[in-house]
């Protein structure tokens, strides 16, 4: 398979298990929105080398085969901020996470963050209606720390030391910024600065 047809068993994997979860208040809108999961989903893993790729797919086809819903794991893991009581009474129906995976995920984590502030500081206008970077939004939408955090909690040790290394390898790339590039090219957008231009006193998107 070539990179892109990784890509899409991943996303398509990641959307089944989409489906599958249940929030306290009901189906969101969001699980319904196959367009946006695509694009969102690919312009995360657009960046991520082969090995990468791979071995995340892996993470997956494991998953299925266990019985295990990876991203209803990744929102559940998000509760232990949004919702610290109710993450208490399910937290022990949750895999246990290796010490050194929580090491991983919070270097990976951490250097998103500083991609993240790279991109604020020269995107201001695309990044206004994205995720809160540290701290949960009044209106409850989680921040780009905690969603991304909770994910990478859901990957293997291989997937996770392979991610940190291609990251470690190119120190210079802004993997952050190099996914809003694509979801505004996805959005009809020529570059990100069009995009910057474009939404300045609108709605991001």
């Amino acid at each position: 398979m070539n990179r892109r047809e990784v890509q899409q068993m991943i996303v398509q994997y990641e959307w089944e298990m989409f489906q599958q979860v249940k929030g306290i208040g009901g189906r969101a809108d969001c699980q319904d929105d196959w367009e946006t999961f695509v694009v969102m989903r690919l312009s995360q893993f657009d960046s991520w080398d082969d090995n990468v790729l791979a071995s995340y797919l892996q993470d997956l086809e494991n998953a299925k085969v266990a019985g295990r819903n990876l991203v209803m794991e990744k929102y559940a893991y998000m509760m232990e901020e949004t919702d610290p009581e109710y993450f208490e009474s399910i937290k022990g129906l949750l895999p246990p996470v290796d010490d050194v995976c929580v090491m991983l995920a919070d270097v990976i984590t951490d250097r998103y963050i500083k991609w993240e502030e790279e991109v604020e500081k020269k995107y201001p206008n695309v990044r206004r209606n994205g995720r809160p970077a540290e701290e949960t939004a009044a209106d409850g939408t989680v921040s780009i720390r905690n969603y991304l955090r909770s994910e990478l909690k859901t990957y293997s040790k291989k997937t996770l030391s392979f991610l940190l290394a291609s990251i470690d390898a190119k120190p210079d790339v802004n993997r952050y910024l190099e996914s809003m590039k694509m979801i505004a090219r996805a959005y009809g957008y020529a570059t990100l600065d069009e995009a910057e231009r474009a939404l300045s006193g609108k709605p991001a998107y």
